[in-house]
């Protein structure tokens, strides 16, 4: 009898533990994107320094984006919300020239060649590698979690941020844009 008891118990807590899983899989969208962060801190010099490449290797200065808008999405090619911001992401920044849009691959090279020829998006895809984790880290990323966009003013001021994926209008929203 106590053998019955202690196999029931076990697949009552298996099957709490599995809900309680399974609701904060399906509802994840809520605590990963929640309102935008808005921060008043200024982009920090050893950000702008940076350099990265694209999967062609043509080279970037991040530098040579500072006095216009910025948006930053950290993203990686095994990332599912990643991908399925990009559609929105990419049709803001073929609209809007006036901003840059830089998608930051937080993955290997290969990974981020093989992506970009499959899905081709408006903006520049740089490879960050293990470079990028950082970076976010110094952009407010305090989660660690991707995606993760940082949207930046032309004075080179950090003026939201989200954590997990976003759409256009939240982008549109941070932007003042219509």
């Amino acid at each position: 009898m106590h053998n019955i008891a202690r196999l029931v118990m076990t697949i009552l807590l298996i099957v709490v533990l599995g809900s309680g899983f399974r609701w904060l899989y399906l509802h994840r969208d809520q605590w990963m994107t929640s309102a935008p962060t808005q921060t008043a801190m200024m982009v920090p010099d050893a950000v702008w320094s940076v350099g990265l490449q694209d999967a062609g290797g043509r080279e970037y200065a991040l530098s040579s984006f500072k006095g216009k808008p910025v948006i930053m999405n950290f993203w990686a090619t095994w990332c599912e919300p990643c991908r399925e911001e990009m559609p929105e992401i990419s049709a803001l920044a073929a609209e809007h020239p006036e901003i840059a849009v830089l998608g930051l691959a937080i993955d290997e090279a290969a990974a981020v060649h093989e992506f970009a020829e499959s899905t081709p998006v408006s903006y520049p895809l740089l490879i960050a590698e293990n470079e990028g984790m950082p970076l976010a880290e110094q952009l407010g990323n305090t989660k660690g979690v991707l995606p993760y966009t940082v949207v930046i003013s032309a004075n080179g001021q950090v003026t939201h941020t989200f954590f997990g994926r976003v759409n256009r209008q939240m982008l549109q929203k941070a932007l003042n844009l219509p």
